[in-house]
């Protein structure tokens, strides 16, 4: 795989990690809504806006769709989604929405945008991990149900809370939450607007797996090193199978998982996997141009 490196606009810039191999590029500018840093196979993308808790305005969302962006255009295996500041993410911006309200089209355009960066994480070909501590609220949690896999800390706070200030959800948060947990469940995060804690939202299966604040770097970097192993088109496959299970009839699933299932058969990486399992050796799946 070729990855670039490139250095964004004010919404998002890139940076290398120390122990990444290239050239060393500019470093990130602490005014940048998201910043991203490439490595193989992985991007790692912050939200940057401690002084707001990571509130979401529209340079947060443009910052995300570069992110996005930038891991399609590298062949990024994994996404790695994260706040700066020690919290993941508030919600939308209130100041924001407060002075977009006088114009209803301004609002609509703004949480149409978030609903597609949602939507291009849960069907993009990469893996969207995201990484919780602090709070994960509001917009925040709706960003947290459309990453695949999500690892928090065990004293996050995470919920709803859209009708702590007499919100609604519009970027699918009702609907994400709805097909993830239990109806009870569901609804008093809904309605309760009340929050959990990482360990209780591991518990209720909001997210993948809740650890103690000291583990939560090396739980992430673990599950990344892990994720990256795999071959890309599998796991762009398994997204695409569990997508369709969401989506659609049962019967219809069934029948899409086996069509994608033999079509994934005939590919380079099944090849390689079966020869390191019969030479007893791990396989080495192709890297992406």
């Amino acid at each position: 795989m070729s990855v670039s490196r490139v250095v964004g606009s004010a919404a998002t810039r890139t940076a290398t990690r120390p122990d990444a191999p290239g050239p060393p590029v500019a470093a990130p500018d602490p005014a940048d809504a998201v910043v991203t840093a490439v490595e193989p196979y992985v991007v790692r993308a912050t939200i940057n806006r401690p002084a707001r808790r990571n509130a979401i305005d529209l340079a947060v969302i443009e910052g995300l769709e570069r992110a996005i962006d930038l891991a399609e255009a590298t062949g990024a295996r994994v996404l790695v989604l994260r706040g700066a500041g020690g919290t993941f993410c508030s919600g939308a911006d209130l100041r924001v929405l407060e002075e977009m309200s006088v114009d209803p089209h301004r609002v609509e355009t703004f949480m149409v945008r978030l609903a597609l960066v949602l939507r291009r994480l849960e069907t993009a070909r990469f893996v969207s991990v995201a990484v919780v501590e602090g709070h994960a609220v509001a917009g925040g949690c709706e960003i947290l149900l459309a990453c695949d896999v999500s690892v928090a800390a065990t004293d996050a706070r995470i919920g709803d809370r859209h009708l702590e200030y007499g919100l609604v959800p519009a970027a699918g948060g009702s609907v994400r939450l709805a097909r993830t947990l239990p109806k009870a469940r569901g609804n008093y995060l809904l309605l309760a607007a009340d929050l959990l804690t990482g360990e209780q939202a591991a518990q209720w299966g909001l997210v993948s797996v809740a650890v103690p604040p000291t583990d939560l770097e090396p739980r992430v970097d673990a599950l990344v090193g892990r994720l990256v192993g795999h071959s890309a088109d599998a796991l762009a496959v398994v997204k695409k199978m569990v997508w369709t299970a969401d989506h659609e009839p049962r019967p219809d699933a069934m029948s899409w998982e086996r069509r994608l299932f033999l079509r994934h058969l005939g590919s380079e990486d099944v090849s390689e996997g079966l020869r390191a399992f019969r030479e007893r050796r791990r396989p080495a799946f192709r890297a992406d141009d």
